[in-house]
């Protein structure tokens, strides 16, 4: 296959129908019934705040998990990017890019000039990327010195530009504008790292892992039978830096993440230069996700369902590989780049774009990307932003082979401060599963404090009770505000893997009493109280409430959308 010929055959493999696909609000499943904007009196059976048949009452909580990426965090502070769309946020059933397309994006694509002559080095039969980079990155080598490097290991990512960003109906604020990046080329581990690799570089070092929600291994690296090929789940972004760098790799930066499940622009109708063809929505095109496609907790129609209710091993995914190759970057495990989050990234890029972008200088909340096995479909986009602010645990990672060293954005120091207080219930003590208590942008409610579909926490706090009459909670959320601070409590019926019910706010519901909260230092004395949800039982058992999938962990009651430490396959009782 000539270049041409792969060029040709990545554009046909990228128009596909537009399914659907569910875009879950914080209300638990009401964006995607049509129940969100209904009036709380109007609405049918089910729990408070987010519990299927039931909108949030006004100002109440949804449950503890969560739906999309904050909202330019830092709400009303310094630094925070572009003003928020007042558009209605979408209910469409799959993100549709068109109205994302701006006409100065249209940039020329520059030509890609391969050698007189591709070597193969280290007779591996893939010739060099380097030497010749506008190949089809299917027989690329990423190091002709190696020959234990392939396509089948790594793929090839060709210098030039792409679109980074959306600002359909789907997308938090936190991805627009929308802008091109040029990136030089750069290789691209084709999965996720193994639990078993990861492992045997933890006991190569003498390390301890270090996550608080590791999966599939012990801290001192030893693999659970059968784990082995499964990718390591739970680990901190220092370990994955850590990994990368013993390698000889780093970490994607998120820019060379996006571009590999977008793809550059390359590959679009008009190969030399930028077109709205190349707002691709998800790495294999433009259909929803499905099973098939994405591991992930389907929310194309219906009640959401776990496609495997686990990973899966990291050599599989083909049907949605992105268009270089790459396996997994929709679902299985969340995904750690190198950048720091910063709510205002890309409002930093000039009239031109950015050209190899490596985030803020500095900042302590990390980006992660692709979504997981248990979260909704709406985290299956290639533009999706999250980060590990919000209880943040359950991720993976991949290794990158850049060309050149990135370049920082010029945006503020992102500053957090810290909201605590006391979380009560009106029954009189706190027993459960988990309790959730949650930060969301107040901009994202209306007046009567109902949130939006697909939105989020700005941040997130898990406690464990166990009978108390009250329980501290403290959580950092960006500078400004206000916020309303909500919580939840999963009372343990979402653990069956079974017959998989997400349950966060099955055991009641609160709000704290100073709602709407501002943030511009720290902020001591709040209260919640959690009341009982209606019928006094549990408020899952009438459908999945367990908040809506923009994070990377298992979630309130198992294996849930939202961004909880979870159950590994949703069948434990606990964490």
């Amino acid at each position: 296959m000539n270049d041409d010929d792969w060029l040709k055959k990545r554009k046909r493999g990228r128009k596909g129908g537009c399914a659907t696909v569910g875009v879950w609000g914080l209300g638990g499943l009401l964006a995607a019934l049509g129940l969100l904007a209904c009036p709380a009196e109007e609405a049918g059976p089910g729990g408070p705040g987010g519990e299927v048949g039931l909108a949030p009452e006004p100002g109440g909580p949804p449950p503890g998990g969560e739906g999309r990426a904050p909202r330019v965090g830092g709400p009303g502070g310094a630094g925070t990017g572009p003003a928020p769309r007042v558009a209605p946020p979408g209910t469409s059933p799959a993100e549709h890019l068109a109205s994302s397309w701006r006409a100065e994006l249209a940039v020329s694509v520059p030509a890609v000039e391969d050698a007189a002559a591709c070597p193969d080095a280290d007779g591996d039969g893939f010739p060099s990327a380097l030497a010749c980079p506008a190949g089809d990155p299917a027989t690329l080598d990423c190091d002709d010195a190696d020959p234990a490097v392939t396509p089948a290991t790594e793929r090839w990512v060709r210098p030039g530009p792409f679109v980074m960003g959306s600002a359909s109906d789907h997308a938090g604020r936190d991805e627009s504008p929308v802008h091109v990046v040029q990136l030089a080329g750069y290789c691209l581990d084709l999965a996720e790292v193994a639990a078993g690799d990861f492992a045997a570089w933890l006991r190569s070092t003498g390390r301890r892992a270090e996550g608080a929600d590791l999966r599939s291994l012990s801290p001192a690296g030893e693999v659970e039978a059968g784990r082995a090929a499964h990718p390591a789940e739970g680990v901190t972004w220092t370990e994955a830096r850590d990994y990368c760098a013993a390698v000889g790799k780093t970490l994607p930066t998120e820019a060379q993440w996006e571009k590999a499940a977008r793809g550059g622009c390359e590959l679009g109708e008009d190969p030399g230069s930028c077109e709205v063809s190349d707002l691709r929505p998800y790495p294999w095109g433009e259909a929803a996700p499905t099973c098939e496609l994405a591991n992930h907790q389907l929310s194309a129609e219906g009640m959401p369902r776990l496609c495997v209710s686990d990973t899966v091993e990291v050599g599989t995914g083909e049907a949605g590989a992105g268009p270089y190759g790459h396996v997994h970057l929709a679902g299985n495990v969340w995904e750690y780049v190198a950048d720091p989050w910063h709510p205002g990234t890309y409002a930093s890029a000039g009239p031109g774009g950015r050209e190899d972008p490596g985030g803020p200088q500095g900042g302590e909340v990390r980006v992660l990307r692709g979504g997981g096995w248990n979260t909704f479909s709406t985290n299956m986009r290639a533009a999706n932003r999250f980060h590990d602010l919000v209880l943040g645990t359950a991720a993976g990672f991949r290794c990158a082979r850049p060309t050149v060293e990135a370049v920082p954005d010029e945006v503020a120091l992102l500053e957090l401060v810290t909201l605590s207080g006391t979380l009560r219930h009106e029954s009189g003590s706190l027993s459960g599963r988990a309790a959730y208590v949650s930060a969301f942008d107040a901009a994202d409610a209306d007046e009567r404090g109902q949130l939006a579909p697909g939105r989020s926490p700005v941040a997130e706090v898990r406690l464990d009770p166990t009978g108390e009459d009250e329980l501290a909670f403290s959580l950092q959320v960006p500078t400004g505000g206000p916020y309303l601070v909500q919580a939840a409590i999963d009372v343990g019926t979402g653990a069956d893997k079974e017959d998989y019910v997400s349950a966060s706010g099955s055991g009641g519901f609160g709000k704290a009493d100073q709602n709407p909260v501002a943030a511009e230092a720290d902020v001591s004395g709040l209260t919640v109280t959690l009341s009982s949800p209606p019928g006094g039982g549990p408020a899952g058992a009438r459908g999945p409430g367990g908040g809506a999938g923009r994070g990377p962990g298992g979630g309130p009651g198992g294996g849930g959308p939202g961004k909880g430490p979870g159950d590994r396959r949703g069948a434990k009782a606990g964490p």
